[in-house]
């Protein structure tokens, strides 16, 4: 007998339900179409990757005969998910071929040698950050959506962490917008450096978002120059880091502002979304905002029509008019998560800067379009 074991319908489907979102939509390599099974010492160490990304979860079972296969992963999943609620057991020959029993129900399934699997090391020399599982996944939620999916620019389908002293940074840039978040944490930084920082793959982080839970289980981040693993509970995400160069974001925030507003998310957003039906009719999906004293006036125009909304805002500065992408500038209004926010703008061609009325929890940017009417 090559492997032995019982488990608990609902445990394994937990665990699988894991794991798998590391496995690829065209896997590369037929390996990676499984899930590796662990049996050992009363668990089972399930193990999924797509060879960029490595998920591992362990889960409480009856070992009887321990040993190593390597299932195929969808299969397993549909089969267990359709088992009913109780034990399901498992005993698997030197061929591989594995008979899995659950009340009456009898299936053989032909697994694959664990000799193909690749291997996962932990990590030499890493540091370790500490964060909160629903801080950072509310985190990673509100700057995915200026990750870049331009491939010739790898660094910027990262997503940038900065580690300072008292707060953890996530950044995002796509070259038409910025996201930024803020997690107050306390980080060790190495000495004479103002922060410490890693690259990682939005799409691994975005994967990373679905399986943290949503309290405060504490998130570790274990990192090298290379590599990182993010553990928490019984699961473990291996994957290696994005190596070059980020924007250097700071310098690219203006300086300063010569117009300012104050106004409540809701309405803007509301408002945002009936001029964004007229502007996706037009050519340049436009939406052209006019500020001063007696508030903010958005329009947009197409063939089929306009439309024009008003809105009472807090005014500082000079007016001015300036036009932007409705897309763009929803998706930086729909990821605030205060109910008032500030509007910065330096000129009608410069960044417009989105922050919280109070704090610093977040910042986002987007930039104009230029027009020449």
């Amino acid at each position: 007998m090559l492997q032995e074991f019982v488990v608990n319908t609902n445990e394994m489907n937990r665990g699988l339900s894991l794991v798998t979102h590391a496995l690829a939509a065209r896997p590369v390599k037929t390996i990676y179409n499984g899930v590796q099974i662990d049996a050992k010492d009363n668990t089972l160490v399930m193990t999924a990757t797509d060879g960029e990304m490595t998920i591992r979860a362990i889960i409480d079972a009856d070992v009887r005969t321990p040993g190593l296969t390597v299932f195929p992963a969808k299969l397993l999943s549909e089969l267990i998910r359709r088992q009913s609620v109780g034990a399901v057991s498992f005993s698997v020959e030197d061929s591989n071929v594995a008979r899995i029993t659950s009340l009456g129900s009898k299936t053989n399934m032909m697994g694959m040698s664990a000799e193909d699997f690749p291997e996962i090391r932990d990590l030499s020399n890493a540091r370790e950050i500490h964060l909160p599982a629903n801080k950072l996944r509310n985190a990673i939620s509100r700057v995915m959506f200026a990750v870049s999916t331009d491939e010739s620019r790898k660094t910027l389908t990262g997503i940038l962490m900065e580690f300072y002293a008292n707060e953890t940074r996530l950044v995002s840039i796509d070259g038409f917008r910025m996201a930024l978040m803020n997690i107050e944490a306390e980080n060790e930084v190495p000495a004479g450096k103002e922060f410490s920082s890693v690259i990682i793959s939005g799409r691994i982080l975005n994967e990373l978002s679905k399986i943290l839970p949503d309290d405060e289980t504490d998130v570790t981040l274990s990192f090298n120059a290379s590599h990182v693993i993010i553990s928490f509970g019984a699961v473990k995400l291996y994957t290696t880091l994005l190596i070059g160069e980020f924007i250097d974001y700071k310098h690219i925030l203006p300086s300063s502002a010569q117009t300012e507003i104050e106004l409540e998310k809701a309405p803007l957003y509301d408002a945002l979304e009936r001029c964004s039906l007229m502007a996706r009719e037009g050519k340049s999906n436009l939406i052209t905002m006019e500020i001063g004293e007696t508030g903010l006036q958005m329009n947009s125009r197409a063939e089929r029509g306009d439309v024009r909304e008003e809105l009472p805002v807090l005014f500082h500065g000079q007016p001015l008019k300036i036009s932007f992408n409705s897309q763009y500038l929803m998706d930086v209004i729909r990821n605030v998560e205060t109910e008032e926010i500030r509007m910065c703008f330096q000129t009608n061609v410069s960044p417009c800067i989105v922050r919280p009325k109070e704090g610093n929890q977040f910042l986002f940017l987007v930039l104009p379009i230029r027009t020449f009417n």
